[in-house]
């Protein structure tokens, strides 16, 4: 019997006229992987990973995929998008047809740039953020199109029931509503990846820009302590709760979760504790955050 991999080439046949009689010789794969603290989109800086910024802000995400050097996009119809996870992990996230340059921007190391009219094609719905790909060749961001990719996996994508699917510890971005959905329905998904580690968290004000670091060394790890913000909104710390007293929607309309470090179950309480301290001091929370020793 033979053995057959399914291509993303094959899955993406069939579904857009437009895509299906387009020279293949002008169409790139293009893989998303982004490792810089701080980006700078639409002269905007941004410190979100890609992955925050596809799921939240999602515009930003399209205009730092249309800022590109002019050299590398010039001869090309269509671009089909992916984002890096892990490894060689690539997941397809639109198959973007290029109208051409809407403006010229600022060289780059001495390369012209120029922002692109990307417009996303209808027709991918069933694949969009669902299929993973194996990128093969990490170094090469841009690929051409017969280069055969083959399909890892289909998953149910990123965000179900409005819940983000777990990717990794390091990716985990939730606002409180998102938090609560995932403790009071008991997501198996989440509740089994934050009950496995403890962790030092931090919690974002985007109202104030003000940032709480805590950390978490208990037998029910992240889950333990973050029950109690998806019940409160505050978890109980002081600074927290002045701002819910004068606003109890505060923490539903402004506030975010991260895991910045994670530690095994039986860590011992001095540790983590001699952890969080370190990122308070990184972060500057006791004097210019929510932190009050």
């Amino acid at each position: 019997m033979k053995d057959y991999i399914v291509m993303v080439q094959d899955l993406l046949t069939g579904r857009n006229e437009m895509f299906d009689a387009a020279d293949k010789k002008r169409v790139r794969l293009i893989r998303h992987k982004d490792k810089r603290v701080e980006k700078i989109i639409d002269e905007k800086k941004y410190k979100n990973s890609l992955y925050d910024l596809y799921l939240n802000y999602h515009d930003a995400f399209l205009c730092y995929q249309s800022e590109q050097l002019i050299k590398h996009i010039k001869d090309v119809d269509y671009i089909v998008s992916f984002v890096g996870e892990e490894n060689v992990s690539s997941r397809f996230v639109g198959v973007f047809k290029n109208n051409g340059i809407l403006k010229y921007l600022d060289d780059y190391n001495g390369e012209k740039c120029a922002k692109f009219d990307f417009v996303e094609l209808e027709g991918f719905d069933l694949l969009k953020e669902r299929v993973i790909i194996d990128w093969k060749n990490p170094v090469r961001w841009l690929q051409n199109y017969s280069n055969q990719m083959p399909v890892i996996r289909i998953d149910r994508g990123l965000q179900e029931h409005n819940i983000p699917i777990f990717t990794r510890f390091e990716d985990v971005i939730l606002d409180y509503n998102q938090l609560r959905r995932i403790i009071e329905t008991n997501n198996p998904e989440w509740k089994a990846k934050l009950e496995s580690c403890n962790a030092i968290y931090l919690i974002l004000d985007k109202n104030t820009g003000k940032q709480y670091v805590g950390s978490t060394y208990n037998k029910k790890g992240i889950w333990g302590r973050w029950e109690e913000y998806a019940r409160t909104g505050h978890g109980g710390d002081k600074d927290l709760i002045h701002l819910l007293e004068n606003d109890n929607a505060y923490a539903k309309k402004h506030f975010q979760w991260c895991i910045l470090e994670t530690f095994p179950l039986n860590i011992l309480d001095e540790q983590a504790i001699d952890r969080e301290s370190l990122y308070k001091r990184k972060f500057g929370t006791c004097e210019f955050g929510y932190n009050n020793n």
